[in-house]
């Protein structure tokens, strides 16, 4: 066994910065997707978690912010901390979706007749 080389840090980097050691097991729509890509691609799934996570935040913020008297901001903290939490879990749920490392049916049937559509001579 070798020792590999340092890196040289002048150089331009020939691979991104993201290192996934598994292989896909699924077909894979989209190696990199954007925000958007992944926020359009969302299942209900995700935002029923999103929703519900934001009711329970609120739910917890007002009771936690009852007894200083400062119910409404506590709450609405707790709203947004929590449905963001949760907005952040279902595109990270998501991304590995179109990445293709997890289940994708729904995905692929929406997502591959734009990808593979006819160009126009």
């Amino acid at each position: 066994m070798t020792w590999p080389l340092p890196p040289n840090y002048y150089d331009v980097p020939t691979v991104g910065f993201k290192v996934i050691l598994e292989k896909p097991t699924y077909p894979v729509i989209n190696p990199e997707p954007g925000i958007p890509q992944v926020i359009g691609n969302m299942r209900m799934y995700h935002w029923s978690w999103v929703a519900g996570m934001a009711t329970l935040g609120s739910a917890l913020g007002y009771w936690k912010g009852s007894g200083i008297h400062w119910q409404k901001p506590a709450s609405y903290f707790g709203a947004a901390f929590f449905g963001k939490s949760a907005f952040l879990w279902g595109m990270g749920d998501c991304a590995y979706r179109l990445m293709g490392y997890r289940e994708n049916g729904r995905e692929v049937a929406s997502n591959l007749p734009t990808i593979l559509a006819r160009e126009e001579y």
